[in-house]
């Protein structure tokens, strides 16, 4: 598992620290995919819970499990689609697979309290 966990809420926010470097990285491409609705990235907002790398002959195939803050969300099948581009383009990527779960189940208290500041003042109430 390459995940680490907030020690309040126990949940995976970014890279652990048995973390690979590739994995590592991984992490950071993805803090860089933000959430279209909302000024923050899948990462901060504790969508992406886990990242799995299978090494192969042929590159890693990698396997994003996240969730989604609400069943139904309209951008859904665009954020799949940056997750899946995102990766794809680095190195040594063979295969993305992106597995979306529902447990646990998002809330806002996954949320730290830096990004509920940048969230405040962008306008967003929590």
């Amino acid at each position: 598992m390459s995940t680490a966990e907030t020690q309040e809420f126990g949940v995976p926010f970014g890279p652990g620290e048995d973390a690979t470097e590739f994995e590592a990285e991984i992490w950071a491409n993805l803090d860089e995919i933000p959430d279209p609705h909302i000024p923050v990235s899948l990462v901060e907002m504790a969508m992406i819970y886990d990242v799995h790398v299978d090494y192969g002959p042929g590159g890693a195939d990698v396997t994003v499990e996240m969730t989604f803050p609400c069943m139904g969300c309209p951008a859904y099948d665009m954020i799949l689609d940056d997750v899946r581009a995102c990766l794809r383009t680095m190195r040594d990527v063979s295969t993305v697979e992106v597995d979306v779960v529902w447990d646990p189940i998002w809330e806002k208290s996954m949320l730290t309290p830096e990004v509920r500041e940048k969230m405040r003042e962008s306008g967003i109430a929590l």
